[in-house]
């Protein structure tokens, strides 16, 4: 998922989960409801919102997962080649390296949807 999709999809829930805080603000302000109820309505709402949101941000992508895991080279990765780990392929470079098809690699890193491997 693109960064631009994940921020409209979290001011989405924002404005889901705040808009009762947002009423229950404005019934105040034009002297439908005292402030002390307006608070109590308001501060769950927000708090969660706020919650989801740092959650969301702190939350590693799932690619992440597979740094540090091991797999097979499929093909011949001299440099770029095919790669199965945990029963997915995945597209890798070999950084600085030759892996043979057959061999064992380890995922470094990963970077725009590549695996950066090298050889166990």
């Amino acid at each position: 998922m693109s960064r631009l999709v994940l921020i409209f999809a979290i001011l989405d829930d924002l404005l889901l989960f705040a808009s009762p805080a947002l009423v229950a603000v404005i019934l105040f302000l034009i002297g439908v409801i005292p402030w002390w109820l307006a608070l109590a309505i308001a501060a769950p709402f927000t708090a969660f919102a706020i919650y989801i949101g740092v959650r969301v941000f702190r939350e590693k992508p799932p690619e992440f997962a597979y740094v540090g895991g091991r797999g097979v080279a499929v093909e011949d990765l001299k440099p770029e080649g095919l790669i199965k780990v945990r029963g997915e392929y995945w597209r890798a470079v070999c950084d600085r390296c030759h892996a043979p098809a057959g061999s064992c690699v380890e995922i470094v890193d990963v970077r725009d949807g590549r695996a950066v491997v090298r050889p166990c």
